[in-house]
Parts: C-alpha cells; structure tokens; sequence
C-alpha cells in the first residue's frame, strides 16, 4: 500500500510540475524552422531487419566492426518474467551489423535468425537475477531488470549498463504493469578478467531516499540514481542519468583504467531538475533520460518533461561552470491522465551533427541539427519523423527503445510483444542516414 501510495504521488507531482514547465518553455520559444521539418522521410523499402537472434533487444554498441547487443528481458508486452521462459535478461550478443534482409519480409531468414552468439552471461553478483521460484513473479522485490543501453569505454576495456530496478508484469485490466524495485544499479563488463562488477547500486533498505546515504560522509557506491535510464563514458569519467529522480551523475573511471578490481567509483551529482539557461532563468525539467555528446557539449534528453537540453563540456569533459543549459528541442510531456508521452528513450548523434531522437512508442525516430536560437518541435503533429517505424510497419503498438548511428546507418532495437516480425522476441533494425 505505502509504495503504490508513493509511486501515485510521484507521478502525480511530476505530471504537474512538468506539465507547468512545458507550459512555460512553450510561451517563451520559437519552433523549429521549416527545413527541420521537411528532411527526406524513410520508408519501410528503407528498413532493414539485421537480427532477430536477441531476445528483447535494449542497448546497442558497435566495437572493431561489430554489434554488441543487449538482452534486457521478457518486456510486458508478452506477459513479463516467467519460469517457463529463458528471458536471458542481461545477456550479451555479438552480431554482424552487416547482416541484412528487407524488413518487409514477414518472416525472417535463416541468415538474420542465427545473425549472432551469446558474448557474455549476466552474474549473480553483481545482477540481482530473478528468483525463478518467486511465485508470483512479481513478489520478488530485489531483482534487476537490465533495462537500459549499452556503452564502451575504451581506457577501462568494459561495457557500461543500466539496472533499472523493477519487474515486468502481465498485462491485467486495472492492474500496473510494471512494479518498481529498489536496486537500481549501474553495472559494467570489464573484458580483462572477463567479469561482472558494480559501478553503482541502491540500498534497498533506504527505501525510497536516493542516494542511501550521505555520499560526503560514506565511501561509494551511493545509490545514486532512481530509474537508472541512461549512461556515457566521457574521457575519465562515466556519466549516468536517473528517470525517476531527475538527476545526472559523474563517477571517475580512472582507478579502473589500471586496476579491473578497483573498488565502486568516486562520484558527486552534477545536475537535478533545477536547470539554470543561458538566459539566468531557472526552469524544472523532470525524467533525465538519454545522453549524447558531439563538439564539446553534452546533450540530454528528458522523460517527463520531454525536453532535450544541452550544456557546454571543458576539454577534460566536464561540464563549463556555471552551469547554463541551451534548450533544442521540445516533444509531448508526460499527460497523467492518458499516460502517455514522447517517452524520449535514447539518442545519438552523426558526423554532421545531426541528432537522432527515439520517441519509443509507437517506434519513431526524429533527426534534426540542434539549434538553441530555433528549438525543434517534435510535438503530436508539428513535425513528422524521420523514420516512423510503427507507420511504416502498419504496427502501431511497436516499440524501440535504442538509435545507434555508425557507418551511415542508423541501427535501432524493437521487443516482441511490440515488434514487427514473425517467430521472433525482438529485432534489431538498419535504416540509411543519407
């Protein structure tokens, strides 16, 4: 009862809030200009299907001229976590990007279906790994779900991920569909020794204060992130948002460039909703999301709020203090009433600077150049995506969750029970970029 109590009010206070900010921000700006909104648009002979090999696909990287790919776990979509089923939540993928067959085709080939091999396994510990005699599924209040993306740092030699704590249910009328846990985590993969170990993690115990203690009188990890949603390796340092709490997070990878068994990270929070513009006015911006970086400045994207923002980065990659933030974009926020929001996922950025923008559901890619003097207006009918893959796939309930742009192809991810495939769990997508 006191965390469905809790959760109602959280959404509640973010509905309004943001709702306020959106409010705000949209008085006070000017959309984006005509050529933002009459970019060539993608077509379904465009889509590719590269594999279908990983189940529930969530987080991409390409290292060497290969794909790695993320399994987060059996999505709501189909029915949540079971006993029956071998979700491989966490499980790490090796495929051939270059491995391709017209998305049109119902069923997909043999070639796209055996398209790749299990990299790496998920371990507990670190994970918190579903207890498969949990019964129901769901009273198992500690277990990981490795829900967001999928990064390299290369001085570290290790994948990076996001455990955002919680467990996926299935689909009853009146019922939630997700319930949250309190183990969110930031995990990572160090090659060297061929092992699991933690960044960061929540004490459950704490409840719902984030982070779990006072991170000036406690050594890490500190819990700091509600939601873990996103992660970006940048030089030294890790940066990690969090959905639920609103707040972007710096952890000092350097111990770990020379010692693969150096303990949890330094850390320190750099920013919460409270976000400072260039103008000097002070304006709230609610669910931190998604982080992309391009010429010296450091893009993120919001959930609730639904706004992307960016703030200038030092050539060490930190950020230039005061911190003042250039809004580039606006879509949907959060309506508390018909749930429903751009719900912006991941994002990521080309040689030309272009910003490719996952609005997860249904699965739309948006791609414009930022521009702070002439935000883009990704708002319900303002400007059409630059790829509408539920459009295009006459699948309106499809949906993706990751864009990784690499070798003039955009790669995206979709799950089953949203994808746009026979005999599949999930997809793995290319479209062109030029």
């Amino acid at each position: 009862m006191f965390w469905s109590i809790a959760v109602s009010f959280f959404r509640l206070h973010m509905s309004v809030v943001a709702c306020a900010a959106a409010a705000l921000f949209l008085t006070a700006t000017t959309v984006a200009r005509a050529s933002e909104t009459s970019q060539p648009q993608t077509t379904l002979d465009d889509l590719q299907r590269v594999t279908t090999v990983v189940p529930y696909p969530r987080g991409l990287q390409v290292i060497d001229g290969e794909l790695y790919v993320l399994a987060r776990g059996r999505v709501r979509g189909a029915g949540g976590v079971s006993a029956e089923v071998n979700d491989q939540a966490g499980t790490l993928y090796i495929v051939n990007p270059n491995v391709t067959e017209p998305a049109a085709t119902e069923q997909p080939g043999d070639a796209v279906r055996n398209n790749g091999r299990v990299f790496a396994l998920p371990t507990d510990p670190p994970f918190k790994l579903w207890r498969r005699d949990a019964d129901p599924p769901e009273s198992d209040r500690d277990t990981d779900r490795p829900y967001c993306t999928l990064r390299w740092h290369e001085p570290t030699k290790s994948f990076y991920l996001c455990a955002f704590s919680g467990i996926d249910m299935p689909r009853r009328p009146g019922k939630p569909s997700f319930s949250k846990n309190l183990t969110d985590a930031m995990l990572r993969y160090d090659t060297r020794i061929n092992a699991w170990r933690e960044v960061d993690r929540h004490d459950p115990k704490a409840g719902w204060q984030y982070p779990h203690h006072d991170p000036a009188k406690n050594n890490p990890p500190h819990g700091w992130l509600r939601g873990a949603n996103n992660c970006l390796p940048l030089g030294r340092w890790l940066y990690g948002v969090g959905k639920d709490n609103s707040v972007l997070i710096r952890y000092d990878l350097k111990p770990l460039e020379t010692n693969p068994e150096a303990p949890a990270p330094e850390s320190q929070l750099v920013l919460d909703e409270k976000i400072t513009l260039t103008t000097g006015e002070t304006v709230k911006l609610f669910g931190h999301s998604a982080l992309a970086y391009h010429d010296r400045w450091l893009y993120i994207a919001t959930r609730t709020s639904s706004v992307i923002f960016r703030i200038p980065m030092n050539e060490d990659m930190t950020p230039v203090t005061p911190i003042r933030a250039e809004i580039v974009a606006y879509f949907d926020p959060w309506d508390r009433e018909a749930n429903t929001s751009a719900d912006l996922t991941d994002m990521d950025i080309d040689e030309q600077g272009r910003l490719y923008v996952i609005s997860a559901k249904p699965s739309r890619v948006f791609r414009f150049t930022p521009d702070p003097a002439h935000p883009f207006d990704g708002r319900k009918g303002k400007s059409p995506a630059w790829a509408d893959l539920a459009g295009m796939t006459d699948n309106p309930k499809m949906k993706s969750e990751n864009v990784l742009v690499w070798n003039g192809h955009a790669y995206v991810t979709s799950g089953d029970g949203y994808g746009y495939q026979k005999g599949a769990d999930g997809a793995v997508y290319r479209l062109p970029i030029d």
